[in-house]
């Protein structure tokens, strides 16, 4: 009898078939194409598990939509990501601050399958809509997503949510150390990390002779590091302010501020920023930065015949201009911990908002000259 997770793929595959296909993911062809993230795909398993999670990536249809317009002033628009369980972190304290930011958003908690088997991304998706208030903002719609820690699938969510959604700042979420300081990356890399995804099965293959696979291949050398785009000084500002009015909250006998240590900005490559943080930040800040342009990812190393081997994807709407960051936290949120950390959030997303609205600090593209969490060199 086939296996109850394999049942599930070919339920999945069923539905990806009778779906509506979308004009970004249609390509079949049997060749590699070279402007492409390849996933090794070369054993049963991790082709089981390839097709899993290209299914559901193909199968998704975002959640989130840009209002209609009515007579009253356009609501500002927030997309905010976090993380769910990976590895060695059966709880992921990003996904249950996006959570906490968003009540509606419930925290998809899962357990991670038995070994040798595959790992099933839709009940770890979790993507809603829903309006919040601001400090200083007021009313925004936002919308909250909490990712399955699987390549190159995040990004590609996230991808589709932008296209929908139109948001007028993104702000992307992952953890760290256990207690530090909150670190807002001025940037990331071209360069995925050839290890195992939250699957423990599925990771980049880097071309031969070479240690890292470049997440756009095309992308010209000037474009090896992007920078991200913010109100720097302003959202900083906001957050360290916010962190010192709460920060003698205690919380399971730690003090918040014990926890989160303050705010930092980290340089870019260094190897505190890297794995799907790093593979997300780069491939929606390279999206974003180039409308219209064609991404190709989750290549399958050996492609099949009659499968899909590759999907693609595509930003039509013109998002330049909206800020977009990646935080990393310190894991150990929990409790109380995770309302005082989303309160920071909140603060953060107002004061960009707020900066963008007046023009008082135009956002502009991360720069290493701020990094006080230093560049670590190439390598990962």
């Amino acid at each position: 009898m086939m296996p109850s997770r394999y049942r599930r793929l070919a339920s999945l595959l069923a539905l990806a078939t009778c779906a509506c296909a979308s004009p970004a993911l249609d390509d079949e062809s049997l060749t590699p194409v070279e402007d492409a993230v390849t996933v090794d795909t070369s054993t049963p398993l991790a082709r089981a598990q390839y097709d899993l999670t290209v299914a559901f990536a193909n199968g998704y249809r975002p959640r989130c939509v840009a209002p209609t317009q009515d007579a009253g002033p356009r609501r500002r628009r927030v997309l905010v990501t976090g993380f769910g369980r990976f590895l060695t972190n059966p709880v992921n304290a990003t996904g249950m601050l996006v959570s906490t930011l968003v009540p509606a958003a419930s925290y998809p908690t899962t357990a991670p399958p038995a070994s040798n088997q595959v790992d099933d991304p839709a009940p770890q998706t979790r993507v809603v809509q829903s309006t919040v208030r601001l400090p200083s903002v007021g009313t925004v719609d936002i919308c909250a997503m909490i990712l399955p820690v699987l390549w190159d699938l995040s990004a590609v969510l996230v991808l589709k949510e932008l296209e929908s959604f139109g948001p007028d700042v993104v702000v992307m979420n992952g953890i760290a150390g256990r207690e530090q300081a909150l670190w807002m990356e001025l940037g990331s890399v071209n360069r995925a990390m050839v290890l195992e995804d939250g699957s423990g099965i599925l990771r980049p293959r880097p071309p031969a002779g070479q240690r890292f696979a470049a997440l756009v291949p095309s992308a010209p050398a000037d474009e090896l590091r992007r920078g991200m785009l913010l109100s720097w000084t302003a959202v900083r500002s906001a957050a360290e302010s916010a962190l010192r009015e709460r920060g003698a909250e205690v919380h399971d006998g730690r003090r918040f501020d014990h926890v989160l240590q303050g705010v930092l900005f980290g340089g870019f490559p260094r190897d505190g920023n890297t794995y799907l943080c790093n593979n997300v930040t780069y491939t929606v800040n390279y999206a974003m930065a180039h409308p219209g342009r064609t991404l190709t990812l989750l290549q399958a190393s050996t492609p099949r015949r009659g499968a899909t081997n590759r999907v693609q994807v595509r930003l039509t709407r013109d998002l330049r201009a909206s800020p977009r960051v990646f935080f990393h936290w310190p894991s150990a949120l929990s409790g109380r911990h995770l309302e005082l950390g989303a309160e920071v959030l909140a603060a953060a997303l107002g004061a960009q908002l707020t900066a963008a609205r007046t023009g008082r600090e135009p956002p502009r593209l991360g720069d290493n000259a701020l990094a006080e969490l230093s560049p670590s060199g190439e390598t990962f």
